[in-house]
């Protein structure tokens, strides 16, 4: 880049970095560590016992390590290509519309290495890991059940442990306003905001949110999630997470 792109593109290009993030990758933690360090998950427990004056409490086990965290080199290229227009426009132009370009590239990336990395020379998406897709995180909906409020209470939040009740959804654009927007009771009477509280603001292109029953709503492209009409069975059309479990090395050379 620093043989064909003029320095200052490349500066404006990391000042944006540090300032803009996608949907997703606003919210996810940012580290700044060496790569390959391998960051061990411990599970701590203590227990609380009655003692009296004759008896003393036993040790505490300090807990196991069984897990970890790896942060490993992953590199990456953003290829522009130069055409024609380049040789047209003026310089400071050329330069803006080449930044743009570039984050858009970047930020795209980034959010779809959060849901579907592969964590074979990129990041582990979450989608893709064991530790979170395992059995009892997975909450399967049919068709007659994706906009029904009741199904949602009783197969969603019913079985989520309050310490997890703090997350948010990332769902994409068509699922919202096909299938959320139009729950309605026996009578086709719209429901879907008094019952769960939805808000969306789609109107936003470069950060749009919502509401879900009470919980922020990220919305992505059908690219980073597939929405329930094109999704085949199996496939993940929705997540509910806690941005902040979730951490990216940003570690990054230019």
């Amino acid at each position: 880049l620093g043989a064909t792109i003029p320095t200052t593109v490349l500066n404006e290009f990391i000042n944006e970095i540090r300032g803009v993030y996608g949907n997703l990758y606003a919210k996810v933690r940012k580290l700044n560590i060496k790569g390959a360090v391998k960051v061990p998950i411990a599970k701590l427990e203590a227990s609380f016992k009655w003692i009296s004056e004759d008896t003393v409490s036993p040790r505490q086990n300090a807990g196991e390590i069984k897990d970890y965290v790896e942060f490993s080199y992953n590199m990456a290229e953003i290829r522009v290509a130069q055409t024609l227009l380049s040789e047209i426009v003026s310089l400071d132009i050329f330069e803006r519309e080449v930044v743009n370009v570039m984050m858009k590239a970047y930020l795209k990336a980034m959010d779809s290495g959060i849901v579907k990395g592969t964590g074979n020379g990129q990041m582990l998406g979450i989608v893709n890991d064991s530790r979170i897709t395992q059995l009892g995180n997975v909450v399967e909906f049919t068709a007659s059940e994706i906009n029904n409020w009741t199904a949602w209470r009783k197969k969603f939040f019913a079985k989520l442990p309050l310490g997890y009740r703090a997350g948010e959804f990332i769902f994409p654009l068509a699922t919202v306003d096909a299938y959320l927007e139009t729950m309605a009771d026996s009578n086709n009477n719209p429901i879907f905001r008094q019952a769960t509280g939805l808000e969306v603001n789609d109107g936003d292109a470069r950060y749009p949110n919502g509401r879900f029953f009470g919980h922020d709503v990220s919305l992505v492209e059908p690219d980073i999630i597939k929405d329930f009409d094109t999704a085949s069975n199996g496939d993940v059309i929705g997540i509910f997470w806690q941005p902040e479990e979730y951490a990216i090395n940003t570690n990054m050379e230019f």
